[in-house]
């Protein structure tokens, strides 16, 4: 498959569950910050590891923060629970939240959404 089918296909599942997108941005955000990181570890002069250090900070607050908003975020559709679920499991524990406790919150979601799809389904059936 190539690289733009895969980007097609993103597109065409973000306009139907919105999660897609929150984990793209975690996905871009985990990079910029393990790319500032990467910079930091090969300076060795004090005042270029400071700066890129504080790249390095900047972007792990962005990051930490938007790893926030992906665990409280709540998927619309099966795929996107799947996709929610599988991301979060891949992740390296500097990728979540600081909180040992978010995985509760995560959960939470993923069963309120999986309630809320089954729910619409139900009515859409119902509806016919």
């Amino acid at each position: 498959m190539s690289s733009h089918e895969i980007s097609t296909q993103s597109i065409a599942a973000a306009d139907r569950d919105l999660i897609f997108v929150v984990i793209e941005r975690h996905r871009e955000l985990s990079a910029y910050y393990d790319a500032a990181l990467s910079v930091s570890a090969r300076l060795e002069e004090e005042a270029e590891f400071n700066a890129a250090d504080e790249i390095s900070v900047q972007r792990n607050q962005v990051l930490a923060e938007h790893a926030d908003v992906l665990i409280r975020s709540t998927p619309t559709t099966i795929a996107g629970v799947i996709a929610l679920t599988r991301y979060v499991g891949s992740l390296r524990d500097w990728e979540l939240p600081d909180d040992d406790a978010w995985y509760r919150v995560f959960l939470e979601g993923l069963a309120d959404a999986i309630d809320g799809i089954t729910m619409a389904q139900r009515l859409g059936r119902d509806g016919d």
